[in-house]
């Protein structure tokens, strides 16, 4: 079981998505549970023996591991959403840099106009596509969650977004490329500093222009920061540790609370068992899945409606009439 942050567009999240991320959990949960209850009436019957910890024992426990795994979940939150921050701050730079595209350049430039902003939209685009390549430590794609995995972009996809906005030569060039978006920016100041020497644009509005694009590079840059470095393993694997620790000894607790046992008895306590394990390990899962909002899972950063949004805000501003459509969600979800 996870929760959706950000890019789950409806108030309610589909039992079916719950279940398919939570079902085998629950059911370990159960066997668990009932496995102890049944030990339990063995020896109790046999040996008059309770096989209990005190609850007073595994309450701080349990706070302590809770704390933990919040504070786990809090800084998986912050890389989740400092990426969001970082993908509205490309986004509104590239708007400012086709405002000034539009202000300072001559009307006879019109073809430069188009091709900066065609090109910025590959920019956005490539660096788009080179997060979602998988990293070593990206997370593993099991056969129960792989429905809601949308894979790494295809050579297609390259085509399609980014190399067909672009004229042949440069096409040709940013194949060769590792960081495509990085040379994109490059071939950008080159046609900036061209224009300028054509004295299509003085040297001022030029600066202006280059600090709009640096932010981009800027933003860029915090990204690939994120995407290359793993959320610290230390605390991922304790807090994962500590997690399934408390729940392992979770319904012995729960048995020193009842002295009077039947069947009734042991279904209850399993139930509280299973209730409590399942909500212990969806705040240990939340961390984890917003941990790198950058793998073309349903938990990440919605970067094709990101790009395709200002795509759009792009052409409304240059008058085009070929707008392309928004990017619509599948099943709720927006990438």
């Amino acid at each position: 079981m996870i929760i959706f942050e950000g890019v789950y567009i409806y108030r309610n999240i589909p039992f079916e998505i719950i279940w398919r991320f939570g079902w085998k959990n629950i059911l370990l949960f159960l066997l668990y549970g009932a496995s102890l209850c049944a030990l339990h009436a063995y020896a109790f019957d046999a040996f008059q023996f309770q096989l209990h910890i005190p609850f007073a024992l595994i309450g701080p426990i349990g706070v302590a591991v809770a704390i933990y795994a919040s504070f786990k979940n809090g800084q998986s939150y912050d890389r989740m959403w400092e990426a969001r921050k970082n993908w509205g701050g490309l986004s509104t730079a590239t708007k400012i840099f086709a405002n000034q595209l539009m202000m300072y350049l001559s009307g006879s430039t019109v073809s430069d106009i188009d091709d900066c902003l065609q090109r910025q939209i590959a920019y956005l685009n490539a660096h788009k596509f080179q997060l979602r390549k998988r990293a070593p430590h990206s997370r593993p794609i099991t056969a129960s969650i792989r429905k809601y995995y949308y894979g790494e972009p295809s050579e297609a996809d390259w085509q399609r977004e980014v190399y067909d906005k672009l004229n042949e030569a440069e096409a040709a060039f940013i194949r060769t490329c590792s960081n495509k978006a990085l040379q994109l920016y490059y071939l950008q100041q080159q046609h900036l500093r061209t224009l300028q020497a054509q004295r299509n644009i003085d040297e001022f509005r030029l600066m202006d222009m280059m600090k709009s694009l640096d932010t981009c590079l800027e933003n860029q840059g915090k990204n690939e920061r994120i995407k290359s470095t793993p959320f610290p393993r230390q605390y991922a694997f304790f807090s994962r540790s500590f997690v399934i620790i408390y729940i392992l000894i979770l319904p012995f607790g729960i048995l020193d609370i009842y002295k009077h046992y039947s069947l009734l008895v042991y279904a209850i306590i399993t139930l509280l068992f299973v209730v409590v394990a399942w909500l212990f390990i969806t705040i240990e899962l939340v961390g984890s899945h917003s941990e790198d909002p950058f793998d073309s899972f349903i938990t990440d950063i919605p970067m094709n409606s990101i790009c395709r949004t200002v795509e759009i805000d792009l052409a409304e501003m240059r008058r085009r009439s070929d707008i392309p459509e928004k990017v619509k969600d599948d099943q709720g979800f927006l990438m």
